[in-house]
C-alpha cells in the first residue's frame, strides 16, 4: 500500500476526530449557559453516544451538577448519560452505573418531583435481576408515582412510555392481568404506540420474550429527549 494513501487516511481520521471534538465543545458551551435545557442536553448526549464519548458526557454533567444552584434537569441529564454508557460496560460495572444514575434521579426528585424523573428511575430499577436485587417492586412503585404526576400538559409519548414500563414491571412480578391493564390504559393515551400494541397482541412465550428483551440490561434503550416527549 502506498505511503501517500496511509497519510491521507491518517489525515482524514485526524480531521474527523477534530470535527467531533469541535461539535462536542460547541454543545458544552451552549449547555453551560442553558443547563436545564433537556432537549439541548439530549442532542449532546446522542452525539457522545455516536462517537463513544460516554465518559466525556458523564464528566461534563457531573461538573454542572456540582455547580451552586444547579437544577433538577442537570441531574436527569447526568442520569441519562450514565444510562447511555451502561450497555458499553461489563455486567458488574453496569450494576454500579445503574445505581449512580438512580442516585442522580433521586437528587432531581428531591429538588422537583416530575413524571419524567420517576419514569426514568423506575425504568432503570426494572433492569435489575428480580431474584438478586429485588428492585422490580421499587421500579413499579416509581412508575405508579410517575402516573400521579401526569397532567393534561404531559406528553402522550411520555405517558405511553410510563404505561409500557409499568406493564412490563407487573409482568416481571408475575401479574399478567395488571400488566395487560397498564398496557391497555397506555393505548388510550397513545393509540398508535407500536410498543404497547405489540404487548397487547402477543401472549405466552412470545410476550415473555418481548418483555424479557425490552428489560435486558445490555440492551441500548432510546434515551433521546425531544420536545414532543418532554411536553405537549
Amino acid at each position: 500500500m502506498a505511503p501517500g494513501f496511509l497519510l491521507l487516511v491518517a489525515l482524514w481520521a485526524a480531521a474527523a476526530d477534530g470535527a467531533v471534538l469541535a461539535t462536542l465543545q460547541r454543545f458544552e458551551v451552549e449547555i453551560a449557559q442553558q443547563p436545564e435545557d433537556l432537549v439541548l442536553a439530549s442532542e449532546y448526549r446522542q452525539a457522545a453516544v455516536a462517537t463513544g464519548q460516554f465518559d466525556r458526557s458523564i464528566d461534563f454533567f457531573e461538573k454542572l451538577a456540582r455547580r451552586k444552584g444547579s437544577g433538577p434537569n442537570v441531574q436527569i441529564s447526568l442520569a441519562l448519560a450514565l444510562v447511555d454508557k451502561a450497555p458499553a460496560v461489563g455486567e458488574v460495572r453496569r450494576t454500579y452505573v445503574g445505581f449512580d444514575a438512580m442516585n442522580a434521579l433521586t437528587r432531581a426528585i428531591a429538588q422537583q418531583p416530575s413524571a419524567l424523573a420517576y419514569y426514568i428511575r423506575g425504568r432503570i430499577n426494572l433492569d435489575y435481576d428480580k431474584l438478586i436485587f429485588h428492585r422490580t417492586d421499587k421500579g413499579v412503585a416509581d412508575l405508579e408515582q410517575a402516573l400521579t404526576l401526569v397532567t393534561p400538559a404531559t406528553s402522550p409519548s411520555l405517558v405511553a412510555r410510563i404505561y409500557t414500563s409499568l406493564g412490563d414491571g407487573y409482568y416481571k412480578l408475575d401479574d399478567p392481568s395488571r400488566a395487560r391493564g397498564a398496557w391497555t390504559a397506555g393505548l388510550h393515551a397513545r393509540p398508535d404506540d407500536a410498543e404497547l400494541q405489540a404487548r397487547i397482541e402477543k401472549s405466552g412465550t412470545a410476550l415473555r420474550d418481548l418483555v424479557h428483551d425490552a428489560l435486558a440490561p445490555s440492551r441500548r434503550v432510546d434515551t433521546s429527549l425531544t420536545v414532543t416527549l418532554i411536553a405537549r
